[in-house]
């Protein structure tokens, strides 16, 4: 059995959404700006359509991006609220979609999986 620190592994998946969502958190991509589109991020980054349609997902979920049929895809976040406490809930929310998305296992609880779709809805 092989040794190390499994945790520490990231999948293409987890760095291109990091990378993105650093972007947009950062200002290099701003809201209104076009976001490439799945078949964009497979033909830069070299990836497949399954993994470039994840991060389109995550992102989406994180409120970062949204896609507007037959328009494309543009950047909305990152968003902005009244105060910081509400800034570091949503934040913490929107990161605990993301962990849920990115989990492996074939299998995820119901009750989990039904509140992640309660806390994904109210996030908007």
């Amino acid at each position: 059995m092989a040794e190390g620190d499994l945790g520490s592994f990231d999948t293409r998946y987890e760095r291109l959404t990091g990378h993105y969502r650093e972007l947009i958190e950062r200002g290099e991509l701003k809201p209104g700006d076009r976001f490439p589109s799945a078949r964009e991020l497979t033909e830069l980054h070299g990836v497949g359509r399954t993994t470039s349609g994840r991060v389109h997902g995550t992102l989406i979920s994180l409120g970062l991006i949204e896609h507007r049929p037959g328009v494309g895809t543009f950047v909305i976040g990152p968003s902005k609220g009244a105060d910081g406490e509400g800034d570091a809930l949503t934040a913490a929310a929107r990161r605990v979609v993301e962990a849920f998305d990115g989990w492996q296992s074939k299998s995820k609880p119901q009750a989990l999986t039904e509140a992640i779709e309660e806390l994904r809805t109210a996030l908007g």
